[in-house]
């Protein structure tokens, strides 16, 4: 069963990531609801931050889950169940990009299309800019697989034991990295400083440590005096300086402000969790289970709506585009996810269920734990 709170907080994932790539013309700071906008610009790419830490939690919680139920690990039907959530929809989006710009007369940087096909488009480059954080969670996939498999072999009584270090470990030497990049790359490039696993991978692997906690640790359980309004409070203004400092000129912003973005998308995550049977709000949580598809499209939507405007002549109207491309990225993702990524996760779970076959008894708190699904 999925969590509903998780596709709440993946609709907000969203809605900042479209923000960030809102494409103005002409002068709109001098009005309040301006300023709002150039905020959300500034901000909006810790949006991809929540993904990711998202991601680590959910991917692993299913890793996690299957040990708690079989005391087993199937890792090929992992790397499986992960290949046809991304891969389909991406090479349909691909296709269809290439199609669209070869009918333009456009050509094809054969380059970049390599890059976008192997999954190395945050080093290489790609055709959009967007989809280097697909390369980062494909790079984690593998990494998190190869990494629970040598877990595996070394203690199957106790495999997960070396994850808290893990975490620590990884997330110091990427720290160094993005200190090092800062001193040797002191100008500002997105692929430098934002763009690479090796400086990102941290903030996926937080995801992971959360959920270990969670299905280990008792964490929820820890927490639950906690009020939620205060862990939600406290994650959304802890990501507060990225829409206040801006990313390209503020140095500590791409070293520091990476551990405060992931520590706060945890509280979200931790947050929102709770949120899964006490809101009923279907519309958000189903726009929210569509936000691959929604991310996948919304800038080739961001560019149609700016074409069609400028062909209008009302490139100036900044309301009517926020609204179309707001609610033509949606809506354009929804039905892809309809027309494509959803058929297919119906084959995958049909074939290659994420619930064992084979179970062993375990307490109802580890039923709890393992109730959690992507």
């Amino acid at each position: 069963m999925r969590n509903a709170g998780l596709d709440y907080l993946r609709l907000i994932a969203v809605f900042l990531v479209l923000g960030r790539h809102f494409n103005f013309s002409g002068d709109i700071a001098s009005s309040w609801w301006g300023c709002v906008l150039l905020s959300w610009m500034r901000g909006g790419w810790v949006g991809v931050d929540l993904f990711f830490v998202l991601s680590g939690f959910l991917v692993s919680s299913l890793l996690f889950n299957e040990y708690i139920l079989t005391k087993q690990l199937d890792i090929r039907r992992f790397l499986i169940r992960r290949g046809l959530k991304i891969y389909p929809a991406f090479w349909v989006f691909l296709l269809l990009t290439v199609v669209f710009e070869l009918s333009r007369g456009s050509p094809i940087n054969k380059g970049a299309l390599i890059g976008e096909l192997a999954f190395l488009q945050n080093y290489m480059g790609g055709l959009w800019d967007h989809t280097w954080s697909l390369a980062v969670e494909e790079h984690f996939y593998f990494g998190i697989a190869l990494l629970f498999w040598v877990f595996w072999k070394r203690s199957r009584s106790n495999p997960f034991a070396l994850v808290p270090v893990s975490f620590f470990i990884l997330a110091l030497g990427c720290f160094a990295l993005r200190i090092a990049t800062v001193i040797f790359h002191p100008d500002f490039s997105y692929t430098a400083y934002l763009y690479g696993t090796h400086i990102r991978v941290d903030s996926l692997f937080c995801g992971v440590f959360i959920a270990y906690l969670v299905h280990f640790k008792r964490l929820g359980e820890r927490l639950k005096n906690i009020p939620t309004a205060l862990l939600i409070v406290a994650g959304f203004t802890m990501l507060l300086p990225a829409f206040f400092f801006r990313l390209e000129t503020t140095k500590w912003i791409p070293v520091c402000g990476l551990v405060l973005f992931y520590i706060a998308s945890s509280l979200l995550v931790l947050g929102f969790i709770r949120f899964n049977q006490r809101v009923s709000l279907s519309l958000f949580a189903a726009f929210g289970a569509a936000s691959y598809s929604i991310y996948l499209w919304h800038l080739p939507v961001n560019q149609w709506v700016c074409r069609w405007l400028a062909k209008m002549n009302n490139l100036d109207n900044h309301l009517l585009y926020i609204a179309l491309y707001i609610s033509l990225s949606m809506v354009f993702g929804w039905l892809m996810s309809k027309a494509v990524e959803f058929p297919i996760l119906r084959f995958r779970d049909a074939y290659f269920p994420s619930e064992p076959r084979s179970r062993i008894p375990c307490s109802k708190g580890a039923e709890e734990s393992a109730s959690i699904q992507r």
